[in-house]
């Protein structure tokens, strides 16, 4: 059975090479890495919980498994890497990474019944509960990098994780310039 949000062919033959890296016991799931991707990608386009995941795609656990390893190991940031490179080569950049970043970050904040407001903690540079979302774009708009960050840390600490996070995902190389809330910073040595 085929579902909308599974990859075409031609998407496939993109991705498979960073999601078919052998670890240190090999290949995860061989011939069926593709149905385990379409699961995941199920997941993310429905949003259902994983125990609900159609038996089309083998044992939920199973892709709930390498999901997880994925996330932690970077091979989701290195295929958001691979989709951004081809982007741009589809619009005709002359470059495969970008030379400008864009960085902002959104709060999220918690459950909104009971406690303190955001402001009844001194707002902006009080003790802030919660999560960070530090986003980094091309001028374009194509993502490069998503990081969550806790709610207290200072915008100019968002940055540089942010930095660090696409120099180990080699996103960006040495960008010239990065736009931030706050203005442009000027990375070190350019």
């Amino acid at each position: 059975m085929s579902y909308a949000s599974d990859l075409t062919d031609e998407q496939g033959a993109l991705l498979e090479p960073g999601f078919n890296d052998p670890g240190k016991r090999g290949p995860k799931h061989g011939p069926d890495l593709r149905r385990v991707v379409d699961g995941m990608l199920y997941i993310s386009h429905t949003g259902c919980q994983w125990r609900l995941l159609p038996e089309s795609f083998g044992p939920w656990t199973r892709v709930w498994s390498q999901f997880r390893r994925w996330s932690r190991n970077g091979t989701w940031a290195r295929a958001l890497t691979v989709l951004h490179r081809a982007a741009r080569e589809a619009e005709g950049r002359a470059q495969a990474t970008p030379s400008m970043v864009v960085i902002d970050t959104h709060l999220a904040r918690g459950a909104s019944n009971g406690g303190l407001t955001f402001h009844d903690r001194g707002g902006a540079y009080g003790r802030t509960k919660g999560a960070k979302h530090v986003v980094a774009v091309d001028v374009t708009g194509l993502p490069l990098g998503a990081l969550a960050v806790p709610a207290s840390m200072h915008e100019n600490r968002t940055t540089e994780l942010m930095l660090e996070h696409l120099a180990s995902q080699r996103v960006s190389g040495r960008p010239g310039l990065v736009l931030v809330d706050r203005g442009p910073l000027r990375p070190p040595g350019a």
